[in-house]
């Protein structure tokens, strides 16, 4: 059973776009990290973070990524976690045949609107329990992005577990270079969670308890 601990501190005047909230993240690894997250849908003892990076494409440049939190209780799949999170209003997903296969994500940070409409339906799926795991060119096979586990069905067919973390990874499919950009999960480093906690605001952390 999981208990939410707010630790609340003076929070001082000061007005930013970002939306994102650092949360103690309780990976399935044991390598607990803070992690910016930027919203949250659904309820339930267990948790998952949704990692989505649109990358863009006529910039020499990778974009960051944006994590998504979201809990249920029994089964879940990928798809139930963007319904979730699409029917909370987070952001807004399109999807074909059926629902297995992910058109795309537009999502308005408070700063830019990220969209893959240049290229729909070119993303790439993968799943790890190690937040540190890092992102790389599929394998042969395609079971593999680097560390993490690829997705080689749609993603109504990708369980969800307690602990682990999901990425979703906007290529160049149609540009023949699908393996262009990387994928990173917007972990906190630890000084600058101190010094959030010095400026002041609200963190959030889950606890677990046997």
């Amino acid at each position: 059973m999981k208990k939410l601990i707010c630790l609340a501190v003076i929070s001082c005047c000061f007005v930013t776009p970002a939306i994102a909230t650092p949360y103690y993240f309780e990976s399935g690894s044991g390598k607990d990290v803070w992690v910016d997250v930027e919203g949250w849908a659904g309820s339930g003892a267990n948790e998952s973070i949704l990692v989505v990076d649109w990358n863009i494409y006529s910039g020499p440049y990778q974009t960051e990524s944006h994590a998504f939190g979201y809990r249920w209780d029994g089964t879940a799949y990928v798809s139930d976690m963007l319904d979730a999170l699409h029917d909370d209003g987070v952001f807004t997903v399109s999807s074909g045949y059926g629902g297995a296969f992910l058109n795309d994500i537009v999502y308005n940070d408070g700063v830019d609107n990220h969209t893959h409409a240049d290229q729909i339906g070119s993303w790439n799926l993968a799943s790890t329990d190690d937040p540190y795991a890092q992102w790389g060119a599929m394998s042969g096979g395609w079971t593999t992005l680097g560390d993490w586990e690829a997705n080689q069905a749609g993603y109504d067919q990708e369980l969800l577990a307690d602990g682990q973390l999901e990425g979703i990874n906007a290529i160049d499919w149609f540009g023949g270079n699908p393996n262009a950009y990387f994928l990173d999960v917007p972990i906190v480093p630890e000084p600058a969670t101190l010094a959030l906690l010095g400026m002041g605001g609200l963190l959030l952390r889950r606890k677990r308890h046997a």
